[in-house]
């Protein structure tokens, strides 16, 4: 059993070597790797009992009535949108974060429909969202940025004014509350990812979330090829099984999770007194009925040149950072695609070329991080 974590961790630090500070760590634990063991021991590497008592502990957890697991981030936000038979149409969501949001989208041979995001919180505008509601658009589907979750409240309110479906991209936000609610229960079905640097991990994996238990069958059999029982087919569906060791990982990281997000933000507010007096450095804005999870920490430097400088300085100290995202509409497939513009999105283009995403994770000291604020300075002559 000691061999398995030792092979992670070998592994880890072959994949870090070049950075003495990563922008991320999973935390895994001898617990972790214990749990692990006994699900290969026992000879379950498919998807079995593990899947089944991780679910039951995520669902009460987030506070819903059902969680399905899946192998990915990316299979949590598609299973919601073909179990909704949305297929067709348009859905509003942000340009503002990893490709795969609308990557589904457009598998669903749907057209994403990009709205400019708050420039504080780096989230989906609610302000703008009505604006590009046409009679082609089926859904919104806002992701909490970073782990901050989005103005959900007015997002469902106009989602319900137009008869739309929302779709909760809650990714980063395992743990996030926005007025006193978790994450995963702020629309009709949600997804999340266990990716490694996000609040828990296996390894890849995601969860969707919903209280509609006709969905969440309807998601159970979409995730075996579209099976109701084997080899009795009634969808076309995928392969999105999580293993039941990915799951035994899960159950024992889950256990750890509010202690994940405690030491987080700890973290975040050591930054935040480090950075206050970096001029032209803003850290990120918590709105005070928001919890954040801070999957990401990212600051907003005066401009490119500033950042690039920051990138350099902290580069030579072997620490990694990241840029928190390039806007999708401009990726090439997608502007080639859609005939997406420069300056569609003045916000999105203007905060993706400043942003940049610093370390963060629970393993983090206090003196790593006097390090790279002294770095940010150093940079900028401050």
């Amino acid at each position: 059993m000691l061999l398995l974590k030792d092979g992670i961790i070998r592994i880890r630090d072959k994949l870090s070597s070049h950075f003495k500070i990563r922008v991320a760590e999973p935390n895994i634990e001898e617990e972790d790797a214990k749990a692990m063991y006994q699900a290969v021991k026992e000879n379950r590497l498919s998807s079995g009992k593990y899947v089944e008592e991780f679910e039951n502990e995520f669902a009460k957890y987030v506070g819903v009535k059902e969680a399905i697991a899946v192998n990915s981030g990316t299979a949590a936000i598609h299973l919601p949108l073909e179990s909704l038979n949305l297929n067709a149409g348009e859905v509003i969501t942000t340009s503002f974060t990893f490709a795969a949001t609308s990557n589904v989208i457009v598998l669903q041979n749907m057209k994403p429909v990009f709205v400019d995001i708050e420039p504080e919180t780096y989230n989906i505008d609610p302000k703008k969202i009505e604006a590009a509601i046409t009679t082609k658009t089926k859904a919104i589907m806002p992701i909490h940025y970073g782990g901050q979750c989005a103005e959900m409240d007015e997002i469902n309110e106009i989602a319900s004014k137009h008869n739309l479906h929302v779709i909760e991209d809650a990714a980063p936000a395992l743990g996030g509350i926005y007025k006193n609610r978790k994450a995963g229960t702020l629309s009709k079905i949600s997804g999340f990812s266990f990716f490694p640097d996000k609040s828990i991990t296996t390894g890849e994996g995601g969860m969707v979330t919903t209280n509609d238990s006709d969905l969440a069958e309807k998601c159970r059999i979409l995730r075996k090829n579209g099976a109701s029982k084997r080899y009795y087919h009634d969808y076309i569906g995928w392969n999105f099984r999580m293993p039941d060791p990915n799951a035994a990982l899960g159950k024992s990281q889950l256990k750890r999770i509010e202690k994940i997000i405690k030491l987080k933000n700890e973290k975040a507010d050591y930054y935040k007194e480090k950075l206050q007096n970096i001029d032209d450095v803003v850290p990120p804005l918590v709105k005070n009925y928001n919890r954040h999870t801070f999957m990401l920490y990212s600051i907003l430097t005066k401009n490119n040149s500033q950042r690039q400088k920051i990138i350099t300085e902290l580069n030579k100290k072997g620490i990694e950072t990241r840029i928190n995202f390039p806007p999708v509409h401009l990726q090439p497939v997608y502007a080639k695609r859609f005939n997406f513009k420069v300056d569609s999105l003045p916000v999105t283009e203007d905060i993706a070329n400043r942003i940049l995403g610093l370390p963060i994770f629970i393993k983090m000291t206090n003196e790593q991080q006097d390090i790279i604020t002294e770095s940010i300075k150093r940079s900028i002559g401050n």
